[in-house]
């Protein structure tokens, strides 16, 4: 079964310890993650107050820096993480321990998903062959991809008790697929 962002959410919304800040710019699956990753805490969640893109990744390397003893994690869509993604040079180059949680369905689908609402077809192509993992690598950012649900499950697994202490970043790609269901 093909994961979907909101399959992604409630995982790590099960597994975040109550002190998490979550940073959040995944437009189109917003409402999931509000209904399914609440915030605990006071600035347990973070998100734009405009319609910019490019603030997730810098904003919790930021949020990090300021109080390295709290576990931030940015949920960001592929689309937005490309606007952003040299914040990971900064993270690896400063060891800030900042999980990176990109939500990986090869497409800007909010924007998509804006043009089929006003009667078109997307003027742009999806960037399936975009590996956003392999980004962060090159720019010194451990990192990896996931496709299914055991991986998903096993890499949060992995990564989600150990954000306290992390002296570095790390992007975990998921792919998902796009929800035809999302209407901003």
């Amino acid at each position: 079964m093909p994961l979907r962002a909101a399959h992604v959410l409630a995982a790590l919304a099960g597994r975040l310890p109550a002190e998490s800040v979550v940073v959040e710019e995944t437009p189109s699956s917003r409402p999931d993650l509000h209904a399914l990753v609440p915030a605990r805490r006071p600035l347990g969640f973070l998100s734009a107050a405009m319609g910019g893109l490019g603030f997730a990744v810098p904003a919790a390397v930021g949020v990090r820096m300021g109080d390295p003893a709290r576990p931030v994690v940015a949920v960001v869509g592929d689309g937005s993480s490309l606007y952003q993604i040299q914040a990971l040079w900064t993270a690896a180059r400063y060891g800030v321990g900042t999980l990176v949680v990109v939500l990986a369905n090869g497409r800007y689908a909010v924007m998509d998903r804006l043009a089929e609402q006003h009667g078109g077809t997307p003027p742009w192509p999806a960037f399936d062959d975009v590996s956003v993992s392999g980004i962060a690598r090159s720019l010194g950012c451990p990192a990896h991809r996931v496709t299914d649900r055991d991986g998903l499950l096993s890499s949060l697994d992995d990564l989600v008790p150990s954000l306290a202490g992390r002296t570095g970043p790390y992007l975990l790609e998921v792919a998902v697929e796009p929800d035809p269901a999302f209407a901003p």
